[in-house]
Formats: C-alpha cells, structure tokens, sequence
C-alpha cells in the first residue's frame, strides 16, 4: 500500500506543526504527517528515521472500552 492509498481509504488529514510534535513526542516517532481520530478508532501516518513510513492504526471494542492491539503496516512512498 502507498501513502496516498492509505490517506484516501482512511481519510487521513495533514496535521499543523504543532499538533504533530506533540503527537510524534506522544508516539516516540520522529514525525507524523497525516491523523484521523473518531471515536472508537485512530490511525496515523508516522516517519521514523531509517525504519521507514507506517500507518499506525487501532480501535476501540464498544462493548469492553478497551483497544485490540496496535496494528503497524510498512507503506511504500
């Protein structure tokens, strides 16, 4: 999957500067580029350095209000 794939199947959106900062300090990456948090799910877009893009992606379970596990899928530019 490429980066503009991932943006139109999970409607990511740009992030301003310092929403990303605080974001990639939160998630221990170098950068964020896109985000999109509803309700019971979130995914972003990170650069890491030498690792590579990822989308970041994981949900929230109605019933128990607890995430199903951080899924981390390697992107091509």
């Amino acid at each position: 999957m490429t980066v503009e794939q991932a943006v139109k199947k999970y409607k990511l959106e740009p992030v301003n500067m310092y929403t990303a900062k605080v974001k990639a300090e939160e998630l221990n990456v170098e950068e964020v580029l896109y985000m999109n948090i509803q309700k019971n799910k979130y995914a972003y877009i990170i650069r890491d350095g030498a690792r590579g893009i990822y989308l970041y992606k994981d949900e929230k379970s109605i019933y128990t209000k607890m995430y199903k596990g951080l899924k981390m899928i390697k992107l091509d530019p």
